[in-house]
């Protein structure tokens, strides 16, 4: 799945569970940042998703990730 396409996924999963909302987008934070791997089974319960659309949710954060990792987190070396 092509950047854009991840990115348009995120922002309708954003709109349509209201992740945005400060209790919510807390506790998506608490999921990415335990140092351990994502359980998106318990991520999808949690906000009340099914899988799919967790499984595009994460992957769009994983690449903006991975994309900081490569380019900002390398640079700053």
């Amino acid at each position: 799945m092509e950047l854009k396409e991840l990115k348009e996924n995120f922002d309708k999963i954003i709109i349509k569970y209201k992740l945005s909302e400060p209790d919510k987008a807390e506790k998506i934070s608490k999921y990415l940042t335990t140092g351990s791997q994502i359980d998106v089974n318990a991520f999808c319960e949690e906000f009340g998703m099914d899988r799919s659309e967790g499984d595009m949710f994460i992957a769009f954060i994983m690449k903006g990730i991975e994309y900081k990792e490569q380019n900002i987190d390398a640079n700053q070396q």
